[in-house]
């Protein structure tokens, strides 16, 4: 399943970089408590743009981007979870699935919904899994813009 990640260029210049998933020892996000090596990847061009954006301080000095590929196979990505009505709006509960699903290292990816844009997927990689492959990853770094009509005040 090829899989698209978008991220700022400071810290995505390799491929070890892009996905080795160091963003999340210092941040936490909706499906990880800060601590923990993951990596957020998307179904599509468009939504990992859109899961990006939400990210950004609006301002005039956006930082560079780069837009990565990875070839995920697709036996190695589990379903989605079922999710109680409101998911969107219990953090903790999607971080608690996330820690979890981390921990126990089942599988190298699973797909979760986007709170950003209904009916779409996000895939979370466990860099840490032992069967987690950089050689999966297809195509990058390439530079990547976003329109300026999205990003200023």
């Amino acid at each position: 399943m090829l899989l698209h990640r978008i991220a700022l260029a400071e810290y995505s210049a390799t491929a070890a970089d892009a996905f080795g998933g160091r963003g999340g020892l210092y941040g936490k996000g909706r499906w990880h408590s800060q601590g923990r090596l993951i990596v957020y990847a998307a179904e599509h061009l468009s939504l990992a743009m859109t899961e990006s954006l939400v990210h950004i301080q609006r301002s005039n000095n956006i930082a560079p981007f780069n837009h990565w590929e990875i070839e995920v196979p697709e036996a190695v990505i589990a379903a989605a979870p079922s999710l109680p009505v409101g998911w969107e709006r219990d953090i903790p509960s999607t971080q608690a699935f996330g820690n979890t699903w981390l921990a126990a290292r089942t599988s190298v990816a699973h797909w979760v919904p986007s709170s950003i844009v209904p009916g779409e997927l996000n895939c979370l990689l466990n860099p840490a899994h032992p069967h987690f492959s950089l050689s999966w990853v297809v195509s990058g770094p390439r530079s990547f813009l976003f329109d300026p009509r999205l990003t200023k005040p």
